[in-house]
C-alpha cells in the first residue's frame, strides 16, 4: 500500500493511493497549502502512533509499558506455560471535595449551635484488573464502590492446561455450570471451585460453591396473545427517581386539573423542554456548565427569603419572582464566581445543594430519553436518576394563550462559550433532603411524584387488563378490596376512593367498580405504567374519604399513610403498620413476540425457553436482551401454533439471607471425536 503524489507547475498536488499498481481509491488533487495541512495531520497520527505502541510495549526499541512484563524463575514455565507475569489495570476515580457550613443567627442558641458544618468527601472508584501469569494462569476482577450488592463486583481466576493435560481447567471465584438437559437445571451465578479434567474419552466436571441466583419462571399461555401475567405492587413500590413536575404551579393544580376525567382541563401546552443531568456517561458533546435554581420560576412556594418580587398568582415563568433578573446581573458566567454571588445573594451562607446546585459536567439528554406531558406538566426519565444525580430543566410553554418560559434555553445562551454556565430550574439536588434545620419541607422534595407505579412491563394491552387496590388485613388474612371501618367509606371499593373508578366504559360520570382505562391518564401503555390522579394517594386520599367519619381520628391514624410520602422509600417500607395497601391484577402486555423478565440482573446464559415442553435454540426461535430483561421470539410458527411458552432464568437475589450449596459432578463421555 503507497500513497503517491505529483506536483505540477501551477504547484498543485495530485495524490494516487495504489495497493501495488491499482488505484484503490479515487485520484484527489489539492493546494499547496492543503497539501501541507495533510502532511502536518499526518505527522501528527504517525507521532501519536508510535507513542500508543511505546506506552503499550509493542514497539521494539520503545518502552515496557505503563505495567511492563515481571519474569518470574523459569521453573514456573513448565506449571503456567511460561515465566511472565503481566497486569492491566483500567479504571478511573472521581473525588468530589467540599464543604458546607451554616450561621444560624437565632439567639435562643448558644454560639456553638449557631455556627455548624463539616467538610463533604464523596468519591467513586471503578477498577477493572487484569492479570496473567505465563500462558496458562489468568485472573480477573473488577470493582466499584458504587455497586449496591456484593454480586456486581466480579473475581475470578482461571488456570486453562494445554490439549495432553489431564487438568483442562480450574476456575475460583465467579464460575457457572450450564448443563444441556431439563432433568437437572445447572446455574450461571455461583461463586467457589470448579474443575473439569479429561482422562480419555471420559470429561469429569466438578464444582463445589454457594449459589447467589435464584431460579424464576414465566409460564404464557397461548404463545400468541402476548405477555399475560398477574401482577402484585405494595403502596411503597412507587416509581421512584424517574417522574417529575416541572414546576410547583405544575404540582398545585394537578389534581384539579383532573377533576372532569377523561378530560383535562388545565389550558396548558407544554412545547418545549430541555432537561439536563450529572453527566456520567463521558459524553462531550452536549456538555454545559449548569447552575440550577430551586426557587426560579416559582410565584408562591418560594423557598429562600431573600428571593423577592413574588407573584403568587403568576404561572410558572422566569418572572415569577426576581431571582432570574439577580442571576442574570451577575457580571461573569463562571461557575465558581457564580456560586460566590448567589451565597451572599441567599443570606451569605453556603447554599450549594440547597438552594441552587452547581453542575459543572452536567449532559443534555436527548428527546429520546425522556418524555414529558404536554398538559400537566411532568418529565418521565428513560432511565432512573442515582442517588447522586442532580436534575435541572428550561421549558417553554402557553397557559391559556399566553406564552412562559422558565430557564435558558438553547437559543438564549448560543453565544456563550462552552465553559459558561447556564441557568436552569432545579428539580432535584444531588444530595436528596426532605427537611432543613428549621424543619420545614425542602420543595425540590415535593417535585418528584410518588403516585406513579410502574409494570416494569412495555405495550400494555386494554383487553385482559384488570386493577383493585386491596387492604391486607393482618388479622383475618383477607385481602379486601374495601375497608371494613367507617360508616360511608366501607361501602365503596378503595379503587373508587383513590380517584380509579370515576367512569364507565362509555366514558360517563358513573363507577362501575373497574379501572378507569384512560391513556395518558390514569395509563401509559407504552410503558406499563399506573398514575393516580391525586399526589398522595394512600395519604390525603384516604384523608379526604374519611372526612364526616364519626370515627375521622381513628379512621386517619390507622389507614392514613403519611410517612410514605414524607421520608424516603425505603424508610417508608419498614412501617409495616400503614405499609398494607397494595395494587393487584393481571395484564397482556407487549408484542406476541415480546417477553419481559421482572426485576433486574438476570444472569448471563441463563435463559432458556420452551414451547410446550419443547427446548427452543438461542439465535434462531428466540435472542435475548440481558440489559433491559426482554425475550424476543424470533420463529414466527411458535407464536401460531398456540403452544405454551415457558421462559426459564436466573436472577441476582440480594435480599437471601439463606446460603445455598451447590456441590456436584457432571461425567461426559464422548464414543467419538464426531
Amino acid at each position: 500500500m503507497t500513497l503517491d503524489a505529483e506536483i505540477d507547475t501551477g504547484m498543485n498536488y495530485t495524490i494516487y493511493e495504489k495497493i501495488g499498481s491499482f488505484n484503490y481509491r479515487p485520484v484527489t488533487s489539492m493546494s499547496f497549502q492543503e497539501f501541507k495541512k495533510f502532511q502536518d495531520q499526518q505527522q501528527l497520527k504517525n507521532y501519536w502512533k508510535s507513542q500508543s505502541k511505546a506506552a503499550s510495549g509493542e514497539s521494539e526499541v520503545a518502552g515496557k509499558g505503563f505495567v511492563p512484563k515481571l519474569y518470574v524463575s523459569p521453573v514456573l514455565d513448565r506449571l503456567f506455560g511460561s515465566s511472565y507475569v503481566s497486569l492491566v489495570p483500567t479504571g478511573f476515580v472521581v473525588l468530589d471535595f467540599g464543604g458546607e457550613f451554616q450561621k444560624n443567627s437565632n439567639p435562643n442558641l448558644n454560639i456553638r449551635q449557631q455556627r455548624n458544618g463539616g467538610f463533604i468527601f464523596d468519591q467513586q472508584i471503578s477498577m477493572n484488573v487484569t492479570g496473567k501469569v505465563g500462558e496458562k494462569l489468568a485472573v480477573t476482577a473488577n470493582f466499584d464502590n458504587n455497586n449496591s450488592f456484593d454480586f456486581q463486583n466480579n473475581f475470578k481466576v482461571e488456570y486453562t492446561g494445554y490439549k495432553e493435560d489431564i487438568l483442562k481447567k480450574l476456575e475460583l471465584g465467579n464460575v457457572s455450570l450450564p448443563l444441556n438437559n431439563t432433568l437437572i437445571q445447572g446455574a450461571q451465578n455461583l461463586f467457589g471451585i470448579k474443575t473439569q479434567m479429561q482422562f480419555g474419552k471420559l470429561t469429569a466436571t466438578t464444582v463445589a460453591s454457594t449459589q447467589r441466583g435464584k431460579v424464576s419462571s414465566i409460564d404464557i399461555p397461548g404463545g400468541s396473545n402476548g405477555q399475560g401475567r398477574p401482577f402484585e405492587m405494595i403502596a411503597s413500590g412507587y416509581d421512584e427517581n424517574r417522574h417529575f413536575f416541572l414546576g410547583h404551579f405544575f404540582r398545585e393544580n394537578y389534581t384539579r386539573w383532573l377533576a372532569s376525567p377523561p378530560n383535562i382541563i388545565s389550558g396548558v401546552n407544554i412545547t418545549r423542554v430541555e432537561v439536563y443531568v450529572l453527566n456520567r456517561n463521558n459524553d462531550t458533546q452536549t456538555q454545559r456548565n449548569v447552575i440550577g435554581l430551586m426557587d426560579l420560576g416559582e410565584g408562591s412556594r418560594v423557598y429562600n427569603s431573600a428571593v423577592g418580587g413574588r407573584n403568587g398568582s403568576s404561572p410558572a415563568a422566569n418572572t415569577a419572582n426576581n431571582l432570574f433578573t439577580q442571576v442574570l446581573g451577575i457580571p461573569s458566567r463562571n461557575s465558581d464566581e457564580i456560586a460566590v454571588a448567589l451565597d451572599g445573594l441567599f443570606d451569605g451562607s453556603n447554599n450549594n445543594g440547597l438552594d441552587y446546585e452547581k453542575m459543572n459536567v452536567a449532559r443534555k439528554l436527548a428527546p429520546t430519553e425522556f418524555t414529558f406531558h404536554p398538559q400537566l406538566g411532568y418529565i418521565t426519565l428513560t432511565r432512573r436518576l442515582q442517588n447522586d444525580e442532580a436534575l435541572a430543566v428550561a421549558y417553554e410553554y402557553s397557559f391559556n394563550g399566553v406564552t412562559y418560559k422558565v430557564g435558558e434555553l438553547s437559543e438564549d445562551y448560543a453565544n456563550l462559550g462552552d465553559d459558561e454556565s447556564i441557568f436552569l430550574k432545579l428539580l432535584r439536588p444531588r444530595k436528596i433532603a426532605i427537611r432543613d434545620g428549621n424543619n420545614r419541607i425542602i420543595p425540590t422534595w415535593d417535585l418528584m411524584m410518588r403516585n406513579i407505579y410502574s409494570l416494569n412491563v412495555n405495550q400494555l394491552s386494554r383487553d385482559g387488563f384488570e386493577l383493585r387496590i386491596i387492604y391486607r388485613d393482618d388479622r383475618t388474612g383477607i385481602d379486601n378490596p374495601q375497608l371494613q371501618e367507617g360508616s360511608r367509606v366501607r361501602n365503596r371499593q378503595l379503587i373508587e376512593i383513590l380517584g380509579l373508578d370515576r367512569l364507565n366504559p362509555s366514558n360517563d360520570r358513573q363507577r362501575d367498580g373497574n379501572f378507569d382505562y384512560i391513556e395518558n391518564l390514569t395509563i401509559v401503555s407504552k410503558e406499563g405504567l399506573i398514575i393516580f390522579p391525586t399526589l398522595e394517594p394512600f395519604s390525603q386520599g384516604l384523608r379526604q374519604a374519611f372526612e364526616g367519619e364519626n370515627n375521622e381520628d381513628f379512621l386517619i391514624s390507622k389507614y392514613a399513610f403519611d410517612t410514605l410520602y414524607r421520608t424516603t422509600k425505603a424508610e417508608a417500607e419498614l412501617i409495616t403498620t400503614k405499609n398494607k395497601f397494595f395494587l393487584v391484577g393481571r395484564y397482556n402486555a407487549g408484542s406476541a413476540q415480546d417477553i419481559m423478565i421482572p426485576g433486574f440482573g438476570v444472569s448471563q446464559g441463563s435463559v432458556r425457553v420452551y414451547a410446550g415442553g419443547i427446548p427452543l435454540q438461542e439465535g434462531t426461535d428466540y435472542q435475548v436482551d440481558y440489559t433491559l430483561g426482554r425475550v424476543t421470539i424470533l420463529n414466527a410458527a411458535i407464536l401460531s401454533s398456540g403452544k405454551n411458552i415457558s421462559v426459564q432464568y436466573e436472577q441476582n437475589d440480594p435480599f437471601s439471607f439463606q446460603t445455598r450449596t451447590l456441590i456436584g459432578t457432571r461425567l461426559d463421555y464422548r464414543l467419538s471425536e464426531g
